[in-house]
């Protein structure tokens, strides 16, 4: 008996608990962030395709609220045997559980299969895995060159009266440096501005510089470059939180 008491005592002290929850609507898909005052050391198990126990969390509150999209009605949460359990109303969705990188927080994500193309690109770049990384990257160039010439249209668009002069528009990749397989950080140049991106598991734009910025060419003033701004232990930091969110949803 006293065995069986100090069992259910441990387990509630090394519980986390749920501090809150937020919701985060986007266009293309919801988030649901799960605040916790510990690191989480539980599981999440899929009950049905709508329904998931996360076990190892403790709470008390119930909550519940409702969404205006095609995909998505509302979203339970409730407290459920060891943890809590969330239940989603819905139809033509995927899901998706995430432990932040410290481990203080777990996010759902909630997406419509009707506009998800990501697959689509992940089975093609699958069946070339050698280059794989070329066509990721050529795609995100790609898409970038085409977001900004539709911001420069609708610039001109909307201020026909200030033409920008054409002396004055520049854009292409400056330089580019592999950081492993399957990582690349870029530097390029858009209206005499420069942005470093880092490409690859995780695509984030680092910096914004002016057009009074040190110039580099070579490779060996790049990575003085980087280097000199302290830009490669921020790579690492954003390569290394990535990979620990691809490792946790596997074991998921």
């Amino acid at each position: 008996m006293k065995k069986i008491l100090l069992f259910l005592i441990g387990s509630v002290l090394f519980a986390a608990n749920l501090i809150n929850v937020d919701f985060f609507e986007h266009k293309k898909f919801t988030d649901v962030l799960f605040s916790l005052d510990s690191k989480f050391d539980g599981k999440v198990i899929k009950l049905s395709n709508s329904e998931f126990y996360l076990k190892n969390i403790k709470s008390d509150k119930e909550i519940y609220k409702t969404f205006k999209k095609e995909y998505l009605k509302s979203i339970e949460i409730k407290p459920y045997k060891e943890g809590v359990k969330v239940k989603i109303e819905g139809e033509n969705f995927t899901t998706k559980f995430d432990l932040t990188p410290e481990g203080y927080g777990i996010r759902l994500r909630i997406k419509s299969t009707a506009i998800d193309k990501k697959n689509e690109v992940k089975e093609l770049l699958a069946k070339n895995p050698q280059k794989s990384v070329d066509y990721f990257t050529y795609f995100i160039m790609l898409a970038i060159l085409i977001i900004l010439a539709i911001i420069l249209w609708i610039i001109r668009k909307k201020a026909p009266k200030l033409p920008m002069k054409k002396s004055e528009l520049s854009m292409g990749v400056i330089i580019q440096k592999p950081i492993d397989a399957k990582n690349k950080i870029v530097l390029f140049e858009f209206n005499k501005r420069k942005y470093l991106m880092l490409i690859g598991n995780t695509n984030i734009l680092l910096d914004v510089f002016d057009e009074n910025m040190v110039n580099v060419s070579t490779p060996k003033e790049f990575d003085e470059f980087l280097k000199i701004n302290d830009k490669v232990d921020e790579i690492k930091k954003y390569i290394k939180n990535a990979e620990e969110l691809k490792e946790f949803d596997e074991r998921i």
